[in-house]
This record gives structure tokens, C-alpha cells and sequence, in this order.
């Protein structure tokens, strides 16, 4: 809440990046463009063998074992730890470029610029241009990635709008009922505004188009259903610096809703724009009319 695609032939002039992702939110996007992730996902090399998963899941308990560090140990000793993660991730995306080892990379990166938020510097803007690298890496790597050429349920605009705005009562439920920090002068409308737009963007929509549309989506050729699991496993872990247990539990539900939601329909605006108004209202909105 408040942390931190495939080669193919195009017919027709390429989408711009905004029509891309677009489609990679709705899942309606036919033919898909190259990008840093469309070699890796097209090349035939067939199902994931039993090595490549554990390969996978040695880098899954590699990115949960530093965020402990980080959240138990020291946090200079976890920021250590995620460097030498992403230096590994890297070169392996070097001599194999294995989709998912690219997506993983995201994570440490992600846990290195957030550590620069510290006390003195936790506003909106610091929040804003710590968060922007790791934007940056998610919009590239999901370049072409795939939409679904699936037909979704004839309810799924319905469904998708009351996921959507399932945000509103979960951002109330998580400042009712957990500790979460608010805003410098909350009631300024200065702060309110940008708080508002950071927090829907950088904790909201940024995190449900890496762990819900990147990271669960590459995981899924491996791991089938259990890639809702494991990306959970990785999205509450990116949380285990709060230490706090209903925070933990409150996004592991909310964690798990979401991927569940995103691999039954192949949708991920609903989940962004829920996890958007979910953190809008937790940490800015809720405080502020109290």
C-alpha cells in the first residue's frame, strides 16, 4: 500500500506506449509490440523444468531473506544484501535473459530507493522521486507484454468497476484498524492534493503493475495457480519493514484477493485503481476528514 511483454509481428503502425499499456491493464490487447521481457516469454523453450522452478524459488527466498534483514537486522546490512541480489538477478538475465529473472530484479531495486525515505524526508515528493525508478523499470519491462487474448465473463464490467471501488472501504478499514503513518501538516490542500495523487500512483497503481501484472505473470509460466501465492509471499514481504503483524496479515488478504482476481480474468486496472483508492484513503483522505 505505501511501498515500494513479446515479440511478434505488428500489423499496422505500433501503438504508443500509453496504448500498450492500456491494453496491458484491460487485457484486451491483440497483437503486442516488442519489448525487454517479449524475447524471454516467446522463445518455444517449453514448460519450466523442475530446476528452473528451483532456480526461481531460491531467488523468491533470496528477496524475502533480505527484506528480513532489513526489517530485523539493519537496514544498511538488508541494502548490502538487495545490491548484491540485483547484481546476481542481473547477470543471470545476461546469460540466459530468463523473463522472470529480469522481473525480479524490480524488487531489490524497488527496497534500494525506498531506503532513501527516512524520517526528515517522507513527504509526497520525496516519496514521489524515490518511487520514480522503480516506475521506470516496471513501464519498460512491461513494453509488448502480453494482454489476454482470453473473452472475459460477460459480468466483467460490472465486477471489475465494484473491484475497483472495493479500494474505497478497504482504505477505510486499514486507517481504522491499523497504525499507519500520515502526512506533514495533513490538512494543508497543497498536501492533501499531492499526497492524494503520490499515493494513488507510487503506492497503489505501481504496485499492482509489479507484483500483480509483472511479477505474478511471469511466475504463472513456471508455477500455474501458485503464482498468486508466491507473488503474495513477495508483496507482503515488501512490508516486513513496517513490523507490523495486522498490517502484514491485512495485506496478505488483500494480496491474495487481487492475484486471484488478475489470473482468473486476465484484468489488472481494477486491482490498480482498487489498490490506488485503497492507499489514497488509508494514508491521506480517512486522516484528514477524522
Amino acid at each position: 500500500m505505501n511501498q515500494r511483454h513479446l515479440d511478434s509481428e505488428v500489423r499496422g503502425p505500433a501503438p504508443g506506449h500509453a496504448g500498450q499499456l492500456r491494453g496491458w491493464l484491460t487485457g484486451s490487447q491483440g497483437r503486442h509490440v516488442s519489448g525487454p521481457l517479449a524475447a524471454a516469454l516467446r522463445r518455444p523453450t517449453g514448460p519450466v523444468d523442475a530446476s528452473g522452478r528451483v532456480r526461481v524459488l531460491a531467488a523468491v527466498l533470496a528477496v524475502v531473506a533480505a527484506e528480513l534483514l532489513v526489517a530485523l537486522v539493519d537496514p544498511v546490512a538488508g541494502a548490502v544484501a538487495h545490491g548484491l541480489l540485483l547484481v546476481v538477478l542481473l547477470f543471470r538475465w545476461v546469460s540466459v535473459e530468463d523473463a522472470t529473472t529480469l522481473v525480479l530484479t524490480l524488487l531489490p531495486l524497488g527496497r534500494l530507493t525506498s531506503l532513501a525515505l527516512t524520517p526528515q524526508y517522507h513527504g509526497p515528493a520525496t516519496y514521489a522521486l524515490t518511487g520514480l525508478p522503480l516506475l521506470l523499470g516496471v513501464l519498460w519491462m512491461s513494453r509488448g507484454f502480453p494482454g489476454s487474448d482470453e473473452h472475459t465473463q460477460p459480468t466483467a464490467g460490472r465486477t471489475g468497476a465494484a473491484v475497483a471501488l472495493s479500494g474505497i472501504p478497504l482504505g477505510w478499514a486499514a486507517h481504522a484498524l491499523l497504525p499507519l503513518p500520515v502526512l506533514d501538516d495533513p490538512r494543508a490542500a497543497v498536501t492533501i492534493t499531492a499526497g492524494v495523487l503520490v499515493t494513488f500512483l507510487f503506492a497503489g497503481v505501481l504496485e499492482e503493475l509489479l507484483f500483480r501484472g509483472l511479477v505474478l505473470r511471469t511466475l504463472e509460466r513456471a508455477f500455474g495457480g501458485w503464482a498468486v501465492v508466491l507473488s503474495d509471499v513477495l508483496f507482503v514481504a515488501a512490508y516486513l519493514p513496517v513490523r507490523d503483524p495486522g498490517v502484514l496479515a491485512f495485506m496478505a488478504v488483500v494480496g491474495l484477493a487481487f492475484g486471484e482476481y488478475v489470473r482468473r480474468t486476465r484484468r489488472l486496472a481494477p486491482v490498480a485503481i482498487a489498490h490506488g483508492l485503497m492507499a489514497a484513503g488509508a494514508l491521506v483522505v480517512f486522516p484528514v476528514i477524522a
